[in-house]
């Protein structure tokens, strides 16, 4: 009986049955990736969590007994770098000498060159001029004001004093009026030979209303655009330290030239002491800078010289953070009495930093879109061993007295020491206990030397300033805020945001830098259209429908992306790249110089 049991149990359970297979199969498959997410977790436990707390803790300590800069409420400590008391004697210095040659060129009197330096420097010291990196650039007013009122000479000499002023390059009206033709300062780049475009690189500049020169760089396919057509333009606002050639890693890894292969006007941004605006540092420079005179003096430029044409702003990291915070502040101009958590000071202090209204008003009319890939919202400094780590530089910034953020510096002289070199490159080509916060090696395989490339062609040490602003965003995880008198908090006013410029927010499930945490932030955009996509391969990508309604914000989760496989990598090329041009062209909609004068028109008319 019991061998013809076992003969009928062996019956009911035939071994060669091709589901049972499949559930061994299944549940042996289901064991070993539970092992090994367990595994992970366990090495992301040691080598990354663990690492984050117990390097807060020290850092924690330290703080009690040592104060850093960033308990002082400054961007930096000003005794890091050259005083500011120095840096006003040779700015007035320097504009004392020509304004004594100006004043007596034309009116035949002489003023003391000591006496013309202390007037200015007691101008700084009150606010009435302003500093810029080590100059003092003038207004027609400020200009009138000190020959008059300081200087006590008559006013009838005043015109010729201005001419003479003018000529003279101390003005910020005229510094405006003389820019290179752009003829002289182009290139022809032929790259058809490698199956990519011909196209043509053009150097502009410009001048902030601080009288700052800015240049930036024009990326066109020569034979897919024309002058005054209606092809849309694209502004790329690169990342923290990080110049625009974060877009043109080379001529095959390039985004900027895929755009202009799609045929956009594209325009390569570089904040100020970077790329193409390098050795010209400042070292108190933050975020707040970018946002209020770099990248719209490049917006008003483009505008300007397209005959009135928008641009689509695309920011990676730092970069989305500047485009968005820039068109919040124009749109905050229309709204700042009504804030209820500002102080009386605070508000002064803002309407004292923001546009007119009118002025306001027209720069918001430049933007069509914003598109941003990983700009965080907030930092949460306990879910990443980076965070706690890189706040050290507070206190380290102090003991070595570092005038800049030494972040290019560091990483290539890591890479020129052979050893060094090779265990830094694993480091950076490898993601033991998720401690990689730039990418994920599974988008780069192949591509093994793109890391040094990276650090060669576009990533750059920052000014202190700079790297502050993150600083505190990471010591306090409240949102973004502004390092000057009126701390405002970005992160906090997203509900004054322009409810008819789109924006389109790239986030990648394995960034710890921007990671899919800040999806919490976007409730708060008064457009009427919110929607997240969580994307896994092209095909997800591409059954997506973008619309070209101008009130909506929608969210993109990359599944498997780090910080930089928003740009590059197998995840970057299939579906952020393609999004993004769709983005585009969709966004861009109808636009065009017809559609645009009949619509100024009748507002206008109205």
């Amino acid at each position: 009986m019991k061998a013809a049991k076992a003969i009928d149990d062996s019956e009911a359970l035939p071994t060669n049955d091709p589901f049972l297979s499949r559930l061994r199969w299944t549940m042996a498959s289901d064991t070993i990736e539970r092992i090994r997410t367990l595994g992970k977790n366990t090495a992301r436990f040691f080598t990354n969590e663990l690492t984050a707390r117990w390097v807060n803790v020290t850092y924690n300590s330290y703080s009690r007994f040592y104060e850093g800069q960033l308990r002082l409420g400054l961007p930096v400590s000003r005794e890091l770098i050259k005083t500011q008391e120095e840096i006003r004697a040779i700015a007035a210095g320097k504009l004392a000498l020509t304004l004594y040659h100006i004043i007596l060129r034309v009116t035949g009197i002489r003023i003391s060159r000591n006496e013309i330096k202390y007037i200015l420097i007691a101008e700084l010291e009150a606010g009435n001029l302003r500093l810029t990196e080590n100059v003092i650039v003038l207004t027609r007013k400020q200009l009138k004001t000190l020959i008059i009122n300081r200087f006590k000479i008559p006013a009838y000499f005043f015109t010729g004093i201005f001419e003479e002023a003018g000529s003279r390059r101390i003005l910020k009206e005229t510094l405006k009026d003389q820019r290179l033709p752009s003829y002289f300062d182009s290139e022809i780049e032929e790259n058809s030979h490698i199956g990519r475009r011909d196209y043509e690189i053009v150097y502009y500049r410009d001048y902030t209303e601080e009288g700052k020169e800015i240049k930036f760089r024009r990326l066109v396919s020569i034979e897919d655009v024309t002058s005054g057509d209606n092809r849309p333009a694209v502004i790329l606002v690169p990342g923290f330290a990080n110049n625009s050639n974060c877009y043109d890693l080379s001529v095959r890894q390039s985004m900027a030239r895929d755009m202009a292969d799609s045929g956009f006007w594209v325009y390569l941004f570089d904040p100020r002491g970077m790329g193409i605006n390098k050795g010209k540092f400042d070292p108190l420079y933050t975020v707040d800078t970018l946002i209020d005179f770099d990248l719209p003096t490049v917006l008003n430029f483009v505008h300007s010289r397209s005959r009135y044409k928008p641009a689509v702003l695309v920011g990676h990291s730092m970069g989305g953070i500047i485009a968005e915070n820039m068109v919040l502040n124009w749109n905050m101009r229309k709204h700042l009495n009504s804030f209820q958590d500002l102080t009386s000071e605070q508000k002064a202090y803002l309407n004292q930093i923001l546009p007119p209204p009118d002025e306001a008003e027209g720069n918001l009319r430049q933007v069509r879109a914003i598109i941003s890939l990983g700009s965080p919202k907030f930092f949460n400094k306990m879910t990443h061993a980076f965070f706690p780590t890189v706040l050290w530089m507070n206190h380290l910034s102090r003991i070595f007295r570092l005038q800049h953020l030494p972040v290019k510096d560091a990483l290539q002289f890591l890479m020129r020491i052979p050893v060094v070199s090779d265990v830094t490159q694993l480091i950076l080509n490898s993601d033991f206990g998720d401690l990689n916060f730039l990418m994920n090696p599974e988008n780069h395989k192949g591509h093994k030397i793109l890391t040094k490339i990276y650090v060669d062609r576009a990533l750059e040490s920052v000014p202190l300033g700079l790297g502050f602003q993150f600083l505190k965003a990471i010591y306090n995880g409240e949102g973004f805020k502004r390092m000057d008198q009126s701390r405002f908090n970005y992160s906090s006013h997203l509900s004054y945001f322009p409810k008819d410029i789109p924006i389109f927010h790239f986030w990648g499930s394995k960034d710890p830098l921007a990671p899919p945490d800040n999806l919490q932030y976007s409730r708060h955009y008064p457009h009427g259209i919110k929607k997240i996509y969580h994307l896994e391969s092209s095909k997800d990508a591409e059954k997506i429908e973008i619309t070209d309604r101008r009130s909506q914000v929608i969210d993109f989760i990359v599944e498997g992306a780090n910080h930089l496989d928003l740009l590059y990598g197998k995840q970057a090329e299939e579906i952020v790249y393609p999004l993004v041009m769709r983005i585009i062209n969709e966004t861009w909609g109808g636009w065009s110089y017809e559609t645009a004068s009949a619509i100024d028109a009748t507002q206008m008319a109205n």
